[in-house]
């Protein structure tokens, strides 16, 4: 596993390196300002923003333990997620220094967060699927 984000879950796979949305920005909006006019409307009550952040986070749990359980047993495939998948030979070159991964491929750079105590484990694999275009500082 990679870095995850409010609406984006990140891992390495043997297709790539993969993202898959977990909440779209639509649905977020929607979800906050549909929640915030239900408690107005029966409770007068303006709760604010960060409670209700906070039920769209354990919403969000949800759909990331089934990502999880996907990549687990191998079957990323069947879910029926939006994602993007960086593919190993459109990487021109990647590197890695402390916990953060630098991915250059022919269109883009992007960086991604490794967690501390996987950091050995993904440097191990990336080693194994880039070879000599991977560098790895510490």
């Amino acid at each position: 596993m990679l870095n995850e984000t409010f609406f984006w879950e990140r891992l390495i796979s043997d297709e790539g390196i993969v993202s898959i949305r977990v909440l779209s920005a639509v649905a977020f909006w929607s979800i906050l300002i549909a929640a915030e006019a239900i408690l107005y409307l029966l409770f007068r009550l303006l709760v604010g923003f960060i409670p209700i952040v906070i039920l769209l986070w354990a919403y969000t749990r949800g759909t990331r333990s089934g990502v999880k359980k996907a990549a687990a047993s191998g079957t990323l495939g069947q879910l029926s997620r939006p994602r993007t998948v960086i593919k190993w030979d459109e990487i021109a070159s990647a590197k890695v220094k402390k916990r953060s991964l630098e991915v250059v491929t022919t269109r883009r750079k992007q960086r991604f967060m490794i967690p501390k105590e996987g950091r050995d484990n993904v440097v191990s694999f990336l080693s194994s699927k880039l070879g000599p275009k991977l560098t790895v500082a510490n």
